[in-house]
């Protein structure tokens, strides 16, 4: 049997991707390494605006999150409150989200098959793509959505793999009423460079656990051992107990860095991290992943229309992708990367924008939207940028001269994609 569309993934992209295209007629197959309900190593946080794509039900959404907390070695708690519908959103455990989304694609008419991890991917002068793993499949066109741990796939298809950092995550045992008053419905980040240089860390309040993690630039099982150990977080947690998923407590996973340039080929498109669609900011995934899962069934399901899956039909995902996902959001998002992670002023930059933000409530709704996505990365930016002479005030002359370069190098790389963009 010839699928019309084999989506290689089970995450919040592809099952996205499979539901969309199957919505619109397509005879579309899912395959899925994992068995079915397997744990994902992910802090779990959902913004309110994943609903664009589908609603999230009661059950799955363990607690609802209704403000955040910047932490920084200096100046401790820096809080915020999330008011506004558009500005709250959840924490969950991944598994149950993810079976969600998977459930609703099987409803589409996704035919979804677990433990079938994909070993080569072959595209024949047939016009037909056929899938090698634990048993052969062909289609006419195939949607990537492995992930980093598909980086090879992709290599072998002679694609792009996007640069990646490293997390490490364990979940936490706690009663509902000591996280109720210990950290309450907000999620906490962490920025402190003598524990993690180029990177963060986190604790995020699930039902009944804390998800506690750290992820950055050579990050290794001593950064998260040192940020158990960190004063605040070892008197909340200790005597507590690490849940136990597949045998084991403590889980790592690579996290993509950079969007790549060049995410399609003929008869392939690829979508969320193997594509690099992960904000690097806080390296929030899920809602990009959908996105770029929705922009690539809308472009097959046109490509089916006209029996078309060439190369130059494919672009137009690339065009979508960096329109609704580039142009004002993950181009700035390098730029507040670049600017809190390369600059060595990383908890400086945080704390003196937070204080202008306790004045200014325009620069405090844009802090918040850098959490929620309620507003675009352009426009926190533009917000910042405005204020840029009560930051240097604030940071003082010998730290703001450090800046210049870092706001230098951040417009040489924007120069730097579009040249590579009008090459290919």
């Amino acid at each position: 049997m010839i699928y019309d569309l084999i989506v290689v993934g089970g995450g919040p992209g592809g099952a996205t991707a499979a539901k969309i295209a199957a919505e619109s007629g397509a005879n579309v197959i899912l395959l899925e390494a994992a068995e079915e309900g397997r744990y994902k190593c992910c802090a779990g946080g959902i913004p309110i605006r994943s609903e664009e794509f589908s609603p999230i039900p009661h059950g799955v959404g363990d607690r609802e999150i209704t403000g955040g907390v910047l932490f920084t070695p200096k100046k401790g708690p820096m809080e915020f409150e999330a008011s506004g519908k558009n500005n709250k959103g959840y924490c969950m455990f991944r598994t149950d989200f993810d079976k969600y989304l998977l459930d609703i694609s099987q409803d589409a008419g996704v035919q979804v098959i677990y433990e079938s991890r994909v070993k080569r991917i072959e595209i024949g002068k047939n016009k037909n793509v056929k899938i090698v793993g634990t048993k052969e499949f062909q289609s006419k066109c195939v949607i990537l959505a492995t992930g980093l741990g598909g980086a090879q796939l992709q290599r072998t298809l002679g694609m792009e793999v996007p640069p990646m950092v490293s997390g490490i995550q364990a979940e936490i045992s706690v009663p509902e009423s000591v996280i109720d008053d210990q950290f309450g419905n907000r999620i906490w980040e962490f920025f402190d460079r003598s524990l993690i240089d180029h990177g963060i860390a986190w604790v995020f309040p699930k039902s009944q656990t804390l998800s506690i993690g750290v992820l950055g630039k050579g990050v290794k099982m001593s950064h998260f051992n040192a940020f158990l150990k960190s004063p605040f977080i070892k008197e909340k947690i200790e005597g507590r107990e690490m849940k136990v998923f597949g045998g084991r407590k403590v889980w790592a996973a690579p996290i993509p860095d950079r969007l790549i340039t060049k995410p399609y080929r003929e008869q392939v498109m690829v979508i969320g991290d193997a594509c690099g669609t992960a904000d690097p900011i806080l390296y929030e995934g899920i809602y990009q992943a959908r996105l770029s899962g929705k922009i690539a069934a809308e472009v097959f399901c046109q490509a089916l229309e006209k029996e078309d899956f060439g190369e130059s039909e494919l672009a137009r995902y690339n065009e979508l992708l960096l329109k609704h996902l580039y142009e004002e959001g993950l181009r700035y998002s390098y730029k507040f990367h670049h600017l809190l992670y390369h600059s060595g002023l990383l908890e400086q930059i945080l704390e003196a924008s937070y204080s202008i933000a306790k004045e200014d409530p325009e620069m405090m709704q844009s802090t918040i939207a850098l959490f929620t996505g309620s507003e675009t990365r352009k426009h926190s930016w533009e917000v910042m940028m405005s204020r840029k002479w009560k930051l240097i005030k604030l940071l003082g002359i010998k730290n703001s001269m450090k800046l210049f370069p870092t706001l230098l190098e951040t417009q040489i790389q924007d120069l730097h994609r579009k040249k590579r963009e009008k090459q290919e």
